[in-house]
């Protein structure tokens, strides 16, 4: 078994010449009007070169270190923009940008980044860098729909002429739970929190604003995104006002950051603020969903949420949930974002009153699960920016939705469970949300049986959260196993891809660890001209697939070191053979598969492959015994009732030494197969037995007093 939290991939070495002599190589010479053409003033790196800086970060932080190195991938605006770089070295260079040992912040623009990089380079203080450029996020919203008063969201009666029960099962929890000293923080465009169904239980002592960098988030006119977020998951409830939200006691803090560019260290000491007191990241917001956009969290980012996960909440890590997207009308997919894709954060995606598919929500091999938004001409009523300021005249809007909308829905629902059990872990959460979580929309064709036999889609995930089950189940949840992971090291392929010939090529590996999968990600190397050509699955031992990528109007080039998610194989046996399937199903471009890693996480397997009643494990670590072999020392009792009945070896057929085979004692004579003479006669059993013809469980056979 490898554990890759502790192991440094195989990919470690090769791409970081690469990442290298990508970044480095169109930087020297560039001038401002051929910044990213790759020119030859660099010679690559000896692919025997050692980088022990990078080699200890995670194997998604070194893919994520070589796609935001590679310059190629920026545009000439972008980085002639740029005025600080990130640097990786053991050496002292700038200044520490935090998340991540060894990460250091310089400044300088493009122009004196390509001396000084080349210097440091050749006297090898670097290992890495990249550009840290300013990028627009947008809200996950759609704002077109007609208003209504009620929150059918909560309680569904049909009342917007959409199904009775489509809503997410709440009313009833709170009769115990209403998110009571769980603290939610809404990263978002600012909040409005001196709103009257916002100030009663908001945490000044936690908000920030990260873009203007002082503890005030509240938003400026035109900048209510944060503030209905907010309101779905947190409105106080029962103060006779306005709405209700999901965890109506829970504390909301607000955490600005998208109502200004964001960089990746903006990004990162936003997700990492107050981490031990802060207990849900509400995110919803990522890069754009025209369906042309691949990007996701920088190294910074990704290291920010690895400790939420990892160290947050004392150690039981903070939940970071994440709106899937609203692209659907683009083709877009939720794999194509890096946030909503990550095994750390809880993709959610929308559905509308009547539980279908809402027309805005894409689809995901990523999406874990569902929550109720607008759709089918009905949206959402929760907290507006008071005034004029926001999407209304009022301190209300009935026009909010979106996955961002459904995404705060189930931050809410969350804190619930944290209230009923302070001591989840941020996998437990997962693990009951594929649990609990109930199937909407059955007949879709979506629907599909995975290995495990959950019910999983790749529009709804698990289905639509279901608030009272899932805070039943977390009452006495037990907790999850420690979390280990498998990896098949990168796959070099040099695989070429047909051009729209109706072929599809695959390339294999077979896993022989034995994992109860929870998350899984893939990360290719995936050069082609128009990436939006490409369908990628990954097919499990059991048969269940993953669409990674879908075919889709997106000229972009490459899948480089890009890194899928997938939750749909929840639950399955990691071992035997995984296949990468993949088809060019567009005209005129091409491209080839240079490489591709497997990472499987989750728990280890307990083990019975002979049915003895002992695990593997300790049939090979503790008992010496064939863990294929009932009976391994073939005597008739099988290995378990040996060990764990009557106490004999199993590894010997006569345990006694009394010339009868152990099971013969047990199953034809009863005699104690642990006492040579059971009968204490002074003849040993098997003599009794095999010589003399007496019976061995008594003393005096013939009752003569001869002994």
């Amino acid at each position: 078994m490898m554990d890759r939290s502790n192991q440094p991939p195989m990919r470690a070495v090769a791409m970081c010449s690469i990442l290298l002599t990508a970044l480095l190589v169109p930087l020297v010479g560039a001038t401002h009007s051929n910044i990213g053409e790759t020119t030859t003033g660099w010679a690559p790196l000896s692919d025997s070169q050692d980088h022990p800086l990078i080699d200890t970060y995670s194997p998604i932080i070194q893919a994520s270190i070589a796609h935001h190195s590679d310059v190629s991938i920026y545009s000439e605006d972008q980085l002639s923009a740029v005025q600080q770089w990130v640097v990786f070295s053991n050496h002292n260079l700038g200044v520490d940008a935090g998340h991540l040992r060894g990460a250091q912040l310089v400044d300088f623009n493009t122009q004196e980044a390509q001396s000084v990089l080349h210097d440091w380079q050749t006297s090898g203080l670097i290992e890495a860098a990249y550009p840290l450029i300013e990028r627009d996020m947008e809200p996950r919203w759609t704002p077109n729909d007609p208003k209504f008063g009620e929150q059918w969201h909560l309680v569904n009666t049909g009342q917007t002429g959409g199904i009775s029960g489509e809503d997410v099962n709440i009313t009833g929890t709170w009769n115990t739970y209403k998110g009571s000293g769980i603290v939610i923080g809404i990263v978002d465009d600012g909040l409005d929190w001196n709103h009257p169904d916002i100030s009663t239980y908001y945490d000044s002592t936690l908000d920030y604003d990260f873009c203007n960098d002082d503890g005030d988030p509240t938003p400026t006119s035109n900048n209510a995104h944060g503030t209905a977020a907010g309101g779905v998951a947190a409105a106080t409830g029962n103060n006779g006002v306005g709405v209700t939200g999901a965890a109506p006691e829970a504390s909301l803090v607000g955490l600005q950051l998208i109502s200004c560019s964001t960089t990746d260290i903006r990004e990162s000491n936003t997700l990492g603020h107050e981490r031990q007191d802060i207990d849900i990241y509400s995110n919803s917001w990522g890069p754009s969903d025209d369906g042309e956009t691949l990007s996701g969290p920088g190294p910074l980012m990704l290291a920010a949420i690895e400790a939420d996960a990892l160290q947050g909440r004392n150690g039981k890590g903070n939940i970071i949930t994440w709106a899937a997207g609203n692209g659907l009308d683009d083709d877009d997919n939720s794999n194509y974002d890096g946030y909503a894709n990550l095994r750390y954060t809880i993709a959610v995606t929308a559905v509308d009153h009547k539980g279908r598919q809402s027309y805005y929500a894409e689809p995901g091999a990523n999406i874990l699960v569902a929550s109720p938004s607008n759709g089918d001409g009905e949206s959402i009523t929760t907290t507006d920016i008071e005034g004029s300021g926001g999407y209304s005249n009022s301190d209300y809007t009935s026009t909010f939705g979106g996955t961002s909308s459904a995404t705060p829905l189930v931050s809410g629902i969350i804190a619930l469970m944290f209230e009923a059990n302070a001591n989840l872990t941020w996998r437990d959460v997962q693990h009951i949300l594929v649990e609990t979580s109930r199937q909407n929309d059955a007949n879709d064709a979506s629907w599909a049986t995975n290995g495990a036999g959950h019910l999983v889609s790749h529009k709804y995930g698990y289905g639509v959260i279901d608030a009272g089950a899932a805070v039943a189940a977390a009452v006495n949840w037990t907790p999850s196993e420690a979390e280990i992971s498998t990896t098949s090291g990168t796959i070099e392929t040099n695989l070429a891809i047909p051009d729209n010939t109706g072929e599809v090529v695959y390339s294999n590996t077979t896993v022989s660890d034995a994992i109860q999968i929870e998350n899984i990600d893939v990360i290719v190397d995936l050069p082609h001209t128009f990436r939006g050509d490409m369908e990628l699955i990954l097919t499990s031992p059991s048969g269940s697939q993953s669409v990674l990528a879908e075919k889709h109007d997106d000229s972009g080039n490459n899948f480089n070191n890009w890194r899928f998610g997938t939750v749909q194989h929840w639950g399955e046996d990691s071992r035997g053979e995984w296949s990468l399937s993949l088809e060019d199903q567009g005209n005129g471009d091409s491209g080839t598969l240079d490489e591709w890693e497997l990472i499987i996480y989750g728990t280890q397997m307990i083990l019975d492959s002979d049915g003895d009643n002992l695990t593997d494990t300790n049939e090979t670590d503790v008992y010496g015994t064939d863990p294929n072999d009932i009976d391994t020392d073939d005597d008739e009792l099988n290995d378990g009732l040996e060990v764990l009945v009557y106490g004999t070896d199993p590894l010997s057929m006569d345990t006694d030494m009394d010339g009868l085979d152990d099971g013969v004692e047990v199953l034809v004579n009863g005699t104690d197969p642990l006492d040579n003479d059971t009968d204490d006669d002074l003849l040993s059993d098997g003599d009794e037995v095999n010589i003399y013809g007496t019976n061995p469980l008594v003393f005096d056979a013939d009752s003569d007093g001869d002994g």
